[in-house]
């Protein structure tokens, strides 16, 4: 599953304004890089969503925390067995979107309070750069140094991952469909009409549905656990850059403006990594 050929095929034919589309020269690898990286975590978090809820999965903590968790060991499920510096960056990517979401000035509906049941901004920046270097200490000691993390948290991210590792496992090993078990429940996947103010709209579109990408997210989830119910995969367009599971409907939306928000953060990388950060 390579989600990184539909971000790059949204990316190129979206738009910074409706008088400004972007080309494939406006965004650098480290863009896109980072755009790619939170597609992905972003799906793989509401994918979290979605098991949590329809597999009646236990939760201890915020669902919210969970499903960051989740999303974050998709990451390292949809790339197998590869771990190479690209990938390694990419973990840093995701910790630097909430960094980023952090210092970006809202407006007070934009804001997260206290109370709220996501976690503060801040507070998943370090949540996911602890897990990021808790994955593997002894080649990562550097995200230590590009996120600020403090040594007191440092030295529990290990066993962090490790309790997070163990939740993936024990899910797998208690709800994943028996083999040669009867066809059940599948995930359906739909396609809107993108935002008028995409010159190449349409052609993005054919080209998307084509990749077949978000198809296989799907089917995998599908194959691997046992549904309860139809549920529906939605690429849309929403009016602002979100994502989210409806547990009423079974519908998860992924919206083509979050990942145009996405671009708009890369830009801004070089301002809170330091030198020669990946």
């Amino acid at each position: 599953m390579r989600l990184w050929y539909l971000a790059l095929l949204l990316l190129l034919t979206s738009a910074c304004n409706a008088a400004a589309p972007v080309q494939q020269s406006d965004l650098t690898a480290t863009e896109l890089r980072f755009v790619t990286a939170n597609a992905e975590f972003t799906l793989l978090h509401e994918m979290g969503h979605l098991l949590i809820n329809e597999l009646q999965l236990p939760v201890l903590g915020r669902e919210e925390d969970a499903a960051d968790q989740l999303g974050f060991v998709g990451l390292f499920l949809l790339q197998g067995k590869q771990r190479d510096a690209n990938f390694y960056a990419k973990l840093l990517d995701v910790a630097d979107y909430w960094r980023l979401e952090w210092r970006l000035p809202k407006a007070p509906e934009e804001k997260v309070y206290s109370w709220d049941s996501h976690g503060l901004d801040a507070q998943r920046f370090y949540n996911i750069a602890c897990l990021a270097y808790g994955s593997d200490p002894d080649k990562l000691e550097w995200i230590i140094t590009a996120t600020g993390l403090p040594d007191e948290r440092a030295f529990y991210c290990p066993q962090e991952y490790q309790q997070v590792q163990h939740a993936v496992d024990w899910l797998a090993q208690h709800f994943r469909r028996p083999v040669g078990a009867p066809p059940g429940q599948r995930i359906q996947v739909l396609y809107d009409e993108p935002p008028r103010q995409l010159e190449h709209g349409a052609d993005m579109l054919a080209k998307v549905r084509a990749s077949g990408e978000l198809e296989a997210v799907a089917n995998k989830a599908s194959d691997t656990f046992a549904l309860p119910r139809p549920l529906t995969l939605r690429l849309t367009t929403c009016g602002s850059p979100d994502a989210w599971y409806n547990t009423q409907s079974g519908e998860l939306t992924l919206c083509y403006e979050r990942l145009e928000h996405f671009r708009q953060l890369a830009a801004q990388l070089p301002k809170v990594r330091p030198p020669q950060t990946p």
